[in-house]
């Protein structure tokens, strides 16, 4: 009976372990550049470019309330990026573009429809639509089997994707989850955007990512030739300080 007890216990306190385990994902382009996610239970860090104002920077997310904040470690600020941010920008760009074509239509006739096509301001187009699409192919890459998704953009196929599952790459359910929720939030913010249609939309479409139910191994952009790809994957647990806004930043107002 002993034994079997203490079978019983030696599982449960894997699976604990396993439930809890944290996550770091290390990605890196065929231009060289290198970004990170990190997850820790509900909670996701993701390297931005540009941390929203030209420096170094990162967006935590919680899975729990789906909260998301971008941080600039530049400036040492951080501000919440949400609907209200997303509606703010649209009325903002929307502003802009109609200051835009009023000082078109001063030009004559040639310049005009020149300028309109170069800034997408002569035709109205509705919300751009984007969806995934398994091709029903299999790859390897780095030694990890992952399945080909089609990323297509307003009818076209703009991105390959060879997404693989948690059990393939070693990561707990839990913190897969948050990173599909993670990359639903971004997508959901994003659709906001393209839902409105126009110029925006546009421009929108041509870098968004939907969900894709899986951790990506590899992403092909096919007009530009740029990939992207998993450089190594670890599971040691991450200190809870990666996840939190440093004190002494302040919080800015998007406007």
């Amino acid at each position: 009976m002993l034994p079997r007890l203490s079978m019983i216990l030696a599982l449960a306190l894997l699976a604990s372990a396993a439930a809890q385990a944290d996550a770091l994902l290390r990605f890196i382009d065929s231009e060289g550049e290198h970004s990170e996610i990190l997850v820790k239970g509900p909670y996701a860090r993701m390297d931005m470019a540009n941390g929203g104002s030209g420096g170094a920077g990162f967006m935590l997310f919680n899975a729990g309330d789906r909260s998301l904040y971008i941080v600039d470690q530049t400036n040492r600020s951080y501000m919440a990026f949400n609907e209200r941010v997303i509606d703010a920008q649209m009325e903002a760009m929307e502003q802009m573009i109609a200051d835009l074509r009023a000082q078109v239509q001063q030009l004559p006739a040639e310049q005009r429809a020149e300028m309109e096509a170069q800034l997408g301001l002569g035709v109205e187009t509705g919300p751009v639509e984007v969806e995934t699409r398994a091709t029903g192919r299999e790859e390897e890459i780095g030694g990890l089997r992952c399945e080909q998704k089609e990323i297509i953009v307003g009818g076209r196929v703009q991105n390959v994707a060879c997404v693989a599952g948690p059990n393939e790459l070693g990561l707990s359910l839990r913190d897969f989850d948050t990173l599909n929720a993670l990359m639903e939030r971004l997508f959901e913010l994003s659709r906001r955007a393209l839902d409105a249609g126009g110029p925006m939309a546009q421009a929108m479409g041509s870098s968004v990512m939907p969900p894709l139910d899986g951790v990506p191994l590899e992403v092909r952009d096919l007009r530009d030739g740029v990939s992207t790809r998993l450089a190594g994957i670890s599971t040691d647990t991450l200190s809870p300080e990666f996840f939190r806004i440093p004190p002494n930043y302040s919080e800015q107002e998007p406007f």
